[in-house]
């Protein structure tokens, strides 16, 4: 009998913290000027809507290569990220380049990514039982 697939708890998590480490060191490089701009602010929110149909991809090879379900990895790892990001900005806020207003604009930046992602776990992500349900 075929074992189940596992909730990707471990490898999702792990892969959260990892993908939330390099957006933590990218994030220095966007411009300060860039985050205190309402207009060149719009255009960062704009760009985390599709952002978060790429850690699909990730999270599906992942789950493929573990027999763990897709959309667990996916939530999963957004937890970690999540973790990683609320640690990290509140004991380590150097890591993202930025101080003050725009420390905290990074912030609500990551906020609304995650909200995405979520979103897109939940509607294109498959849950291990199935094609994905939108």
């Amino acid at each position: 009998m075929a074992q189940p697939p596992r909730n990707g708890l471990v490898s999702g998590f792990i892969l959260g913290v990892l993908i939330a480490f390099i957006f933590a060191v990218v994030i220095r490089f966007i411009p300060a000027d860039w985050l205190l701009n309402p207009v060149t602010r719009a255009w960062l929110y704009a760009a985390q809507v599709p952002a978060g149909l790429l850690f699909i991809p990730v999270a599906m090879a992942v789950a493929r290569a573990r027999g763990e379900r897709p959309r667990q990895v996916l939530l999963w790892a957004c937890s970690g990220a999540l973790a990683f990001d609320g640690l990290v900005l509140g004991f380590w806020p150097a890591l993202y380049g930025h101080e003050g207003l725009a420390l905290t604009l990074v912030a609500t930046l990551l906020l609304w990514a995650f909200a995405w992602i979520v979103a897109a776990a939940l509607l294109f992500a498959s849950d291990g039982e199935g094609s994905a349900q939108g």
